[in-house]
């Protein structure tokens, strides 16, 4: 691993994966090790996307993606028809039927609507959900959602001063991991896939950023 500040060698005593910090003996510079490492392990060729993932590149602007698809979606769509039959066809389906409006089981039922709102677009997302990145010289947009039904974020390779990953532990204490794109609005994304998919996104992006973004003067 070389320093982020002098570009020296840092040797392997220095570094330290378990606290996730380094220091390099030239320039004493301290950084975090997850911020650094981004070099693949193996020989990657953006022209080989793993399944789930795609590239394609008419010279005028790249599509990089990814589907969120995820075997989790077997598991939630059961749920959710026993959540939101089982719920809301008790709570509202009995008032439609007899023709009587309560105000009191209305309201008791707006904690499961909401549920099945969360619920259902989280199983919308990774039954047909995707990552999409259009990227051209000037930058590109970050797209996740279905369809053409989403979030959209924009970036200029003028402002991008780095891509990175960004890693944390969740209530579960499992180790997740971001893509952040550092500019004059830092985008991230990337949460939730499958790591074969993440790690094309991420490298297959830091190439992309090899050759396209301008040279600071």
């Amino acid at each position: 691993m070389k320093c982020p500040n002098c570009q020296v060698d840092v040797i392997n005593e220095n570094i330290n994966i378990q606290t996730d910090m380094g220091k390099c003996q030239a320039c004493n510079h301290i950084f975090r090790v997850s911020e650094n490492f981004d070099t693949p392990t193996y020989a990657f060729d953006i022209n080989q996307p793993p399944r789930g993932t795609w590239y394609k590149n008419n010279l005028q602007e790249i599509k990089l993606g990814a589907t969120l698809r995820s075997p989790i979606a077997f598991f939630l769509v059961p749920f959710m028809l026993i959540w939101s039959g089982g719920s809301l066809g008790g709570i509202y389906g009995t008032q439609i039927a007899k023709q009587q409006f309560s105000l009191l089981q209305s309201l008791f039922g707006i904690p499961f609507l909401i549920g099945t709102i969360i619920f259902g677009s989280l199983t919308l997302m990774m039954l047909f959900g995707k990552i999409e990145l259009t990227i051209n010289q000037q930058g590109g947009r970050v797209f996740t959602g279905i369809g053409r039904i989403g979030k959209s974020k924009y970036f200029n390779w003028h402002d991008v001063s780095r891509i990175r990953e960004n890693r944390s532990t969740n209530s579960s204490n499992k180790q997740q991991a971001q893509i952040v794109i550092d500019a004059n609005q830092p985008i991230s994304f990337g949460l939730g896939l499958p790591p074969e998919r993440y790690h094309y996104l991420f490298h297959a992006l830091k190439k992309i950023q090899s050759q396209y973004k301008p040279e600071r003067r």
